[in-house]
């Protein structure tokens, strides 16, 4: 059986290396005289998703090693803060959970205007748009926006109003920002682009048909206005159309999405007959809250469409127009048909047809002077909502004052301005820094630049709505080609920096790197010069939805700093670390897509992402969701190091309460121990429920190799209060079946001794069928769950080998897991299934004391060799022979299932390996193996001078897997015990038995 790793092994190798001959290093090793424990945590202390009618407050708790925050959104004035002084670390506090923050204590947390004598304070914000920006180890970024601030009556002052917090281990900066801004209703407002505008917030505007309306050849202008408060707006909704809709004859117009705005014309009628230009939303000029000037054309042959006066793109079409006779209708599509349950919200303004395509020069003409239009001919509709007296426009502020304040028994920090008249839509901020140590270091102390190796340098300053020392690195000049394909280079930085303290000190530090050569197996290492990872931990925050940002890193690190000159180089790597794919774990922001709380992504090298959890539920109501194949290609010829698909969704726990509604994520408290390269190690410890029905702890490690993916799951839940089991599982895979396949069977099944049964899905069947009743899996472990085959897009399939199982129900042990199969309904016209880890079919009810822990591996599999995009020809003679075989999966219990032998160490868990080192030599002896095995070596006084070496007949091979020097292991710093981690991943494959040996 697989081994845990148990809860604060750290603390209890303070023990285990007391005697360890390993010495801490004498020389200038850059953990000297440094403070290595800061962390923090972000995270909803009730849950993000809410059940209707759940009471709780919803509450953002920031929790650091040394201080503590929480902001309830309907109560922001009444926050609690506090200095915290237990000491504890870094996975310590997960384990924790949210009792540290008992220790907090009432504080104020003011955010205030003062109009006309009249003081005006942020009461509530809004929980559904608060914003997750970057949240990890090291750092903590939300929004909480659309503030309301009201006065001692309860008036509403008409502005926008944002608070951004950012803390580090060290310190919290907040920054608020305020705009005064029209009232939002339905109706004319002042401020449009000449005159007058039209707002649009519940009801859209029909013009019922004109003649001069309608033309062979025609150009369509307008201008929209989203309010910031509505730029996020996550929906396909019309800006204006004619005619019906895009599949209706005669039908043209604009249409909105999250990312883009597309311009869409049909000539012919139907689906196949409608034509479309895309404009992005992020070009130049257009950013939230801006006017946007939108045209679109068509000359008889080429349609073409202009945002902001800059062609967006064109398409040759080529036919007649036929005219239609359809009301023209703003703000939702031409027939007043909509999914949504708004039209879309915003300002319009000057909106005109022509019976010609204007010229390019005419559109930049109109976009720089919209006042101004020398040219007419050819205007059939013009609608420019008149004017509005200067009575009736709204203005903004004349004397107001603008504070921002936290104060508490801990500290009382506050800033102000005053006096300065503020105009209508003009946002102002105040930062707020708040030091929580002595020994911060100033900002003027640190100087210095990052250079690239390409020789372009970027100046590292310091940032005050960041709390810290930024390099922005932009327009990299790479001589490595990005995107989807096969990366071996790393991008390379070095970190240079002055500092002018009198005492060694950590800096926080941030790279800002926009334009990155691929967004999903990123993982960025802090070395020492020569490329030595330190086992400083950086932060891995990304984001690829934020179209106006562009694809970005944000790595945050708290570098540890010498009176003088500080030398570091931050590395990079893409796809490959050193000769192997490597592995990342990421904290991937959604701002720009939708949900925007936790989403952590995992990635195999750089061709999309391996697997997905939506960790606060915020987009769906289950944790696991993109399930992918890295290394598979789709058939033969397919393009390999791409996206692949492994038919979407999945779950851990999944439960209801007694009104038969599912319990989401709450307090869920996210520990980065190790992002990557070599082996990703992340705790998840919260519950489900806002009254904590049930407690979940998790640990989710992904390794670097050459096969095929490996997701080791290692789940605990600890019931707390009765619950029904009905429709509950312990956990789910989903699978896609193509029925028309002649297949041998749909599941397959088995145990450490071979196949136990198989399942057929005998036809298509509606959702939530139970197709296969709960059955157990008998024997000895591992057991595993299998359905080898795609379907459709899919290039690659999950199997389930649970390598542990232990279970109390009732005070009843049970030692076996039970497989249920339902069905999830029919899509794309494949039957979808569930295999689902269920509770014994005789617990009809949860009840409190009850436990489950199990350890779930998923194996992201190729079902034949034609879908294999990987490196391993291992693997690859296995598919040759094996096409779409549930012996695919039993290879890897049987082959993967190492023995462990340890000399000078103790093992803890056998895979991944994890050992404490206990002597200055260690000897480790494997049996079996496939791929590459990751082992980690813990409780080192130092990293530096390790290496592991291949012990064969007698002989001992230092390991090398290097490419640019360095790069094949990985170090992390236990703060716990003060020691280091080092990780290797050793080429097992086809030796029935292997020997280790870690030494200096």
């Amino acid at each position: 059986m697989k081994r845990r790793i148990p809860i604060l092994t750290g603390l209890a190798l303070v023990i285990l290396i007391a005697g360890c001959t390993t010495l801490r290093p004498t020389g200038n090793s850059e953990a000297d005289g440094m403070d290595r424990d800061g962390f923090t945590y972000g995270y909803w202390l009730n849950g993000w998703k809410r059940l209707e009618g759940d009471t709780t407050p919803p509450v953002l708790a920031i929790e650091a090693q040394g201080y503590g925050l929480t902001v309830d959104l309907d109560k922001l004035e009444h926050a609690r803060f506090g200095l915290l002084t237990d000491g504890v670390d870094f996975e310590s506090a997960a384990v924790a959970r949210d009792s540290r923050l008992a220790k907090l204590e009432p504080a104020s947390l003011l955010v205030e205007v003062t109009v006309d004598g009249v003081p005006y304070r942020a009461k509530t914000a809004d929980l559904k748009q608060a914003w997750m920006w970057e949240s990890g180890q090291v750092a903590q970024h939300f929004d909480l926006r659309r503030l309301a601030l009201r006065n001692d009556a309860g008036e509403l002052l008409t502005c926008s109003g944002e608070l951004k917090l950012v803390a580090w281990p060290d310190s919290l900066t907040l920054t608020a920002k305020v705009t005064p801004i029209v009232e939002f209703a339905d109706g004319r407002v002042g401020h449009g682009v000449s005159g007058a505008a039209h707002m649009i917030m519940d009801q859209d505007v029909t013009f019922p048909h004109q003649d001069g309306m309608e033309s062979e050849t025609f150009t369509l202008e307008m201008w929209l206005h989203e309010p910031t408060q509505f730029a996020d707006q996550t929906i396909h909704q019309w800006v204006i159309g004619k005619n019906e809709n895009e599949w209706e004859e005669g039908c043209f117009g604009f249409i909105y999405s999250p990312f883009e705005i597309n311009f869409v014309m049909n000539i012919g009628k139907g689906r196949d007959n409608q034509a479309r230009v895309t404009g992005h939303k992020s070009r130049e000029g257009d950013a939230p809250g801006a006017w946007k000037h939108l045209v679109g054309t068509y000359d008889g042959d080429m349609m073409r469409f202009y945002m902001n006066g800059i062609l967006q793109g064109e398409t040759q079409v080529g036919r007649k127009r036929v005219k239609g006779t359809g009301a023209l209708r703003i703000g939702t599509r031409p027939d007043g048909v909509s999914h949504m349950p708004t039209p879309l919200k915003g300002i319009y303004d000057e909106v005109r047809i022509w019976n010609r395509a204007l010229s390019a020069e005419e559109i930049l003409a109109h976009h720089e002077n919209p006042r101004e239009i020398p040219n007419r001919e050819g205007l059939g509709f013009e609608e420019n909502f008149g004017v509005m007296s200067a009575e009736d426009i709204p203005h903004g502020w004349a004397n107001p004052t603008f504070r921002l304040a936290l104060k508490g028994a801990a500290g009382n920090w506050e800033t102000k301005a005053e006096g300065a008249a503020w105009a209508l839509n003009e946002a102002r901020s105040l930062i707020l820094h708040c030091p929580m140590g002595a020994s911060e270091p100033a900002v003027d102390k640190v100087s210095g630049a990052v250079t690239y190796v390409s020789g372009q340098s970027f100046p590292i300053n310091y940032q005050p709505e960041f709390g810290g020392h930024v390099a922005t690195v932009e327009g990299l000049e790479r001589t490595f080609e990005e995107g989807y394909v096969k990366i071996t280079d790393y991008d390379e930085f070095g970190i240079a920096f002055d500092y002018n303290g009198e005492t060694a000190a950590t800096i926080p530090f941030l790279l800002d790197l926009r334009g990155i050569a691929n967004i999903t197996g990123l993982v960025p290492i802090l070395c020492n010069d020569d490329g030595t990872p330190t086992g400083i931990h950086v932060q891995l925050s990304k984001n690829w939805h934020h179209r106006a940002m562009g694809s970005y890193l944000r790595a945050f690190a708290m570098i540890p700093a010498q009176p003088g000159a500080n030398r570091y180089r931050l590395r990079i790597p893409y796809g490959f670390y050193g000769t192997l794919p490597s592995a990342s774990h990421a904290q991937l922001c959604l701002i720009g897509y939708g949900g925007n709380q936790r989403w952590d992504q995992l990635a195999l090298a750089c061709g999309g992402e391996a697997i997905t959890y939506d960790v606060d539920m915020s987009l769906t109501d289950v944790l696991i969701c993109d399930v992918r194949a890295p290394l598979t290609q789709k058939g033969k010829d397919g393009a390999p190091w791409t996206w692949t698909d492994a038919v979407w969704g999945g779950d851990w726990l999944s439960i209801y309460d007694l009104g038969d509604r599912k319990l989401a994520a709450a307090g869920m408290k996210t520990a980065y121990l190790a992002h990557g390269p070599c082996l990703s190690d992340v705790r998840y410890v919260g519950a489900y429920g806002s009254g904590r029905d049930a407690l979940l702890d998790a640990r989710i490690q992904f390794a670097r190799t050459n096969d095929y993916g490996r997701t080791f799951q290692q789940l605990s839940y600890a019931f707390q209060k009765p619950l029904p089991t009905a429709n509950t599982s312990l956990m789910s895979k989903r699978y896609s079946l193509d029925l028309k396949q002649k297949l041998d069977g749909h599941v397959f099944f088995g145990n450490a001794e071979g196949l136990l049964d198989t399942f057929t899905v005998k036809g298509a069947s509606a959702a939530n069928e139970v197709l296969l009743p709960a059955v157990e899996l008998p024997g000895p472990g591992p057991w595993w769950v299998s359905s080898p085959y795609v379907a459709g897009k899919h290039s690659g399939y999950i199997s389930m080998v649970i390598r542990d199982f232990g279970a109390t129900f009732g005070g009843k042990a049970v030692t076996n897991p039970f497989l249920e199969v339902r069905s999830s309904g029919t899509k794309e016209g494949n039957q979808l299934i569930d295999a689902r880890i269920v509770p014994p079919p005789d617990v009809e009810s949860y009840q409190a004391g009850d436990r489950v822990t199990f350890d779930a591996d998923w194996l992201h599999l190729a079902p034949s060799v034609e879908h294999y995009a990987g490196l391993n020809e291992g693997y690859r003679q296995h598919l040759a022979e094996n096409p779409n075989s549930w012996k695919t999966t039993y290879r890897e219990v049987t082959g993967n299932s190492p023995k462990v032998v340890v000399e000078g160490g103790t093992l803890l868990q056998d895979l991944p390996i994890v050992i404490a080192a206990e002597q200055s030599q260690v000897t480790v002896t494997i049996k079996g193996g496939l791929g590459f095995i990751p082992i980690r070596f813990e409780g080192l006084a130092s990293p530096e001078g390790y290496g592991i070496y291949d012990v064969t007949a007698g002989v001992e091979v230092r390991l090398d897997q290097a490419v640019q020097g360095n790069d094949f292991w990985q170090t992390d710093f236990d703060a716990a015990s003060g020691t280091y981690r080092m990780v290797f991943n050793l080429p097992v494959d086809g030796r029935a038995s292997s020997q280790w040996v870690l030494k200096r």
